[in-house]
């Protein structure tokens, strides 16, 4: 389909100023496509087609109005269409000349196919330079000159963005190239970062005129964080066109130097897989153990699960989250405890069950201190499932308890009958340096006592999440009331404690898991 004039869209309501206005943008040395960006075209089919194309429209456009009797000595319609090709267009600073050919999307294809990502579908997002929203403005504000009946209420906002006209144009042609479809809400993002050296300097006039947003002395020069979209684009929103007229140039210079292309970078959304995993050892921690730089454990739950994952999902960084976490020296038992790996930027993301069955099979066979199950797959919504229970579900406990003195069966059976038994716990001493200091209150809702010899009896509890099962044994100075030393009458203490259950019900069990 080729581009014609009807469906061309311009603020100006007649033919012979949008020539006029043509015109105009040719002088300034805008490109076609921004020749189209300020006319007031905002669909993306428009901007689909060769420069040479969009350049025979706006000469048509010309010359159609200078057919127009009284028209003819108004509309110069031999301008040299190859001014923008040889120089860069001071609105775009050439990122819609130069970046849009075939061998820039060749280069894009080439590091692309580099990376080997996995993907059905990708976006593309772009950092263009901050200075082009200055620039932008500059030649609104040169046009309202010109022509104030058309552009007097025109905002920035009305003009399309660079960064959507480049998307416009380039997405379907990379689509076609890698065989996959362009599509703005695929989680797989390849972005482009344009940098143009004298984006600072063409913002340092911020610097005098708004000094209590620009700080200086927050910033290092050069780095690009001083000027961003945000607060450039709030100043320029503050700034009126006569305080931009004696700052800037207007319309903007033509640069001596076009964008040039910084990075090019791939990038998935993270992928979820869950389970829950049994812990068989007591020297074992849950996630890697340092004290002041010094690892204590040689390895840990979380490494014995996500260094497997790593060469199937071939992801750059792993975060894992379990429901709760026991100690060191707790195992974990029964149905295990469920958790989730986020896994950052996968490269890999398609596998079939079999295959994550496969993947959990090689973990178990790895280490017979760790055993994981229900191994999959899941979104991102269902993690929440993992914090959303995390004060309604309960766990099941069995501690091997010592007393000072033979316990009575009578006491026992006492113990026995307890029912929702309500805690007050001080944050214990030996986790005060990584939890501040408050009192949290939690209930035992059943407990039984078993009597193993005259010093030991096991005590099988049903708590809410987040008890603190040593500290209500031994009372941690009584930071914790009531406790088992209140309770019994006599003092006690806990030297062994498994974990049996944690009754949260995900993620969904997988037969012959």
């Amino acid at each position: 389909m080729d581009a014609t004039m009807e469906q061309l869209k311009s603020f100006a309501d007649d033919d012979s100023t949008t020539a006029e206005i043509i015109t105009c943008l040719e002088k300034c040395g805008c490109c076609p496509r921004c020749i189209y960006r300020f006319l007031g075209e905002k669909s993306a089919s428009s901007y689909k087609f060769y420069p040479e194309t969009i350049k025979e429209t706006l000469n048509d456009m010309k010359k159609k109005s200078s057919a127009k009797p009284g028209t003819e000595s108004c509309i110069q319609t031999d301008v040299d269409m190859s001014l923008g090709d040889g120089q860069p267009c001071p609105a775009c600073l050439g990122i819609l000349q130069h970046h849009l050919d075939r061998p820039f999307l060749a280069k894009i294809k080439e590091y692309v196919t580099e990376a080997e990502y996995e993907f059905k579908s990708f976006l593309c997002s772009l950092t263009v330079p901050v200075c082009v929203l200055i620039r932008e403005r500059a030649i609104l504000v040169h046009l309202r000159d010109k022509f104030k009946s058309v552009y007097e209420s025109v905002t920035e906002s009305d003009i399309a963005r660079v960064k959507d006209v480049w998307k416009w144009t380039a997405g379907p042609l990379l689509g076609d190239s890698l065989g996959v479809a362009f599509d703005q809400k695929s989680n797989f993002d390849i972005a482009i970062t344009f940098n143009y050296p004298r984006t600072f300097k063409e913002c340092e006039m911020f610097l005098d005129y708004q000094p209590e947003v620009f700080k200086r002395r927050k910033f290092k020069r050069g780095q690009g964080e001083l000027f961003n979209r945000a607060n450039v684009g709030k100043a320029l929103k503050d700034m009126s066109d006569q305080k931009l007229r004696r700052s800037f140039q207007v319309p903007p210079t033509i640069p001596k130097v076009a964008c040039e292309c910084e990075t090019i970078c791939c990038t998935r959304e993270p992928l979820y897989i869950a389970g829950r995993y049994n812990k068989y050892n007591r020297l074992l921690s849950q996630t890697p153990w340092f004290v002041d730089g010094v690892r204590k454990s040689e390895s840990s739950v979380e490494e014995k699960i996500c260094d497997h994952l790593k060469k199937y999902f071939k992801h750059s960084d792993s975060k894992f989250s379990a429901s709760g976490r026991e100690d060191v020296d707790v195992l974990m038992l029964g149905t295990g405890r469920p958790f989730v790996v986020e896994l950052l930027d996968p490269h890999k993301v398609t596998f079939s069950k079999t295959e994550v069955s496969n993947i959990q099979k090689e973990i178990n066979a790895a280490s017979s201190y760790v055993q994981v199950r229900d191994l999959q797959i899941v979104t991102k919504e269902a993690t929440s499932n993992l914090k959303e229970g995390e004060m309604e579900k309960t766990k099941t406990y069995s501690a091997l308890c010592w007393s000072a003195a033979v316990m009575p069966p009578e006491k026992l059976k006492e113990i026995s009958a307890m029912k929702n038994v309500v805690l007050q716990q001080k944050t214990p001493i030996r986790v005060l340096h990584r939890r501040p200091l408050a009192t949290r209150e939690r209930t035992v809702y059943t407990m039984s006592a078993e009597r193993i010899d005259d010093e030991h009896f096991k005590l099988n509890l049903e708590t809410q999440a987040g008890t603190y099962i040593k500290e209500f044994v031994h009372g941690d100075f009584g930071r914790t009331t009531p406790n088992m030393n209140t309770l019994t009458g006599m003092e006690c203490d806990i030297l062994q404690l498994d974990v049996l259950s944690v009754l949260l019900d995900w993620p969904k069990p997988i037969e012959d898991s």
